[in-house]
């Protein structure tokens, strides 16, 4: 949603034609059609702003339809033209903010955001989480603060989006928080969202949130609330349709195929085939890949992964330590993994969790990668949040990071899963840069470094990257080799 943030007023000339008519189709749900008039949005703004370093309108007005232009582009399945785009935004927006004139803590949030959604298309599903994290912090921390307001409809949003992301590639239990806080906020706030010249857009959101919390509801046995949810998301899917749009016409779709599997669980099952029915008469692509992704069922939650680990390994010491994470640590809401634990801890808990991850392996692939993500993303949460022991015990905690990252990539590769092996690898490559430092006198360090190198290497190979494949095994001799 571009948003001035009161710095430009959209000219009446061929510019502003362009942006009225990209905002129309977006809010139309055809942001696949406004693609061609955000670039020349883009190209008209650049034109202004060139040889003008305090023309900050059209600064502004190119780094929030770069943002839009993402969506756009990810819309028509553009994913890697819209990691450019969400660049190009997130550079024009920290130069504003950097220069006093604009606080772009929520645009910087919202690009993170979509930068998830772009990953998660991508496959690159453990970027995708950690990303959405930061983006869910942000807006919490925004709706604490003194414009708290302002933000809750977009903390709504946000959380939708978390939701959806941790539906796949993470513990439901944290998506199905997510998912409902997302729809109690939306429930709200209903008249000041309705009022909203976004409010299509929100709607849309509205019924991703419902969706994910009538899967895991229902996956969990919670069958009430989760046709709750379900009423929510059709009665608003029904309002959305009547836009025209083939997505919101998917969306409804969508929602009468939940609902009918639901209600033919609880025994209502005439109404279940009628809803089922419809569905499938009105598009049973979209009818038939809602039922195949129901039947395909949740990731594992963390809590059934330990509940496995102690049946296939037999009791572990660090067994209650880890289900305290199924619980959100102090001042915490539970609906992201960084709401599991403080960053100090973290390390210490990804390091119990890593410690599970390769004599689980032979026995149980989906456990030991259930708590291998885990694991994962609390060490890099603690990471980027700068903790002691990130930053100062590297030489103990970055070695176990990098084994993890390697195990964890290699099995997915080897389960097919080649762009979630490929998302790891590369963070095992970051990992392995950090190790470096270490290399010169611990000869262990240097070949899981030179390991981490060359297996992103391998996997950039076998995904066509012939270019970056050769860079990474260039770093591998060379580590190798001293240099």
């Amino acid at each position: 949603m571009v948003d001035s943030g009161g710095l430009w007023t959209p000219p009446e000339d061929e510019l502003g034609e362009a942006l009225q008519t990209a905002q129309v189709l977006i809010e139309e749900g055809r942001a696949d059609e406004a693609g061609p008039y955000q670039q020349r949005v883009i190209e008209l703004a650049r034109e202004r702003a060139e040889g003008h370093p305090d023309h900050y309108e059209a600064k502004h007005l190119m780094a929030a339809t770069h943002y839009e232009l993402a969506g756009s582009l990810n819309a028509s399945g553009r994913h890697e033209e819209a990691l450019a785009a969400l660049h190009g935004a997130q550079l024009g927006y920290t130069e504003l903010h950097d220069a006093g004139l604009l606080d772009a803590t929520s645009f910087l949030a919202d690009i993170r955001a979509r930068r998830a959604m772009t990953q998660a298309h991508r496959g690159r599903g453990a970027t995708a989480v950690l990303e959405m994290d930061g983006a869910v912090i942000a807006y919490g921390q925004l709706v604490g603060g003194s414009d708290g307001l302002k933000h809750q409809p977009d903390f709504a949003r946000v959380l939708a989006m978390n939701a959806l992301i941790l539906r796949r590639y993470g513990d439901p239990a944290l998506a199905v928080a997510s998912a409902d806080a997302a729809t109690q906020l939306f429930l709200q706030l209903a008249d000041q969202i309705n009022d909203s010249p976004q409010s299509l857009s929100y709607a849309r959101y509205l019924c991703s949130a419902t969706a994910v919390s009538a899967d895991v509801h229902a996956s969990e046995g919670r069958l009430d609330l989760a046709l709750e949810a379900d009423e929510i998301g059709l009665t608003t899917a029904d309002t959305l349709a009547d836009s025209e749009s083939a997505t919101d016409l998917r969306t409804l779709v969508a929602a009468l195929t939940r609902k009918g599997k639901h209600l033919s669980i609880v025994g209502r099952v005439m109404e279940g085939e009628e809803s089922l029915r419809t569905a499938y008469a009105t598009d049973a692509e979209t009818a038939a890949r809602v039922t195949e992704e129901l039947d395909r069922g949740l990731p594992l939650r963390l809590v059934q992964a330990l509940e496995n680990a102690e049946i296939k390994l037999g009791p572990f010491e660090q067994y209650h330590r880890l289900l305290a994470l199924s619980e959100p640590a102090p001042g915490m809401t539970l609906a992201t993994v960084s709401g599991r634990t403080d960053p100090e801890s973290a390390a210490v808990r990804a390091s119990e969790l890593a410690e599970l991850v390769r004599p689980l392996m032979p026995q149980d692939v989906e456990t030991a990668l259930t708590l291998g993500l885990e694991s994962h993303y609390l060490f890099a949460i603690s990471s980027e949040r700068e903790s002691h022991r990130m930053r100062y015990e590297t030489s103990t905690y970055a070695p176990i990071w990098a084994q993890l990252l390697l195990d964890i990539s290699e099995a997915y590769y080897r389960t097919g899963k080649t762009e979630m092996a490929l998302d790891l690898a590369g963070w095992c490559a970051e990992v392995a840069t950090a190790l470096i430092p270490f290399t010169d006198d611990d000869f262990v360090m240097k070949d899981l470094a030179g390991a981490c190198y060359r297996h992103h290497g391998d996997l950039l190979a076998a995904t066509g990257d012939l270019t970056a494949s050769q860079h990474a095994h260039e770093a591998a001799q060379q580590l190798q080799l001293g240099r």
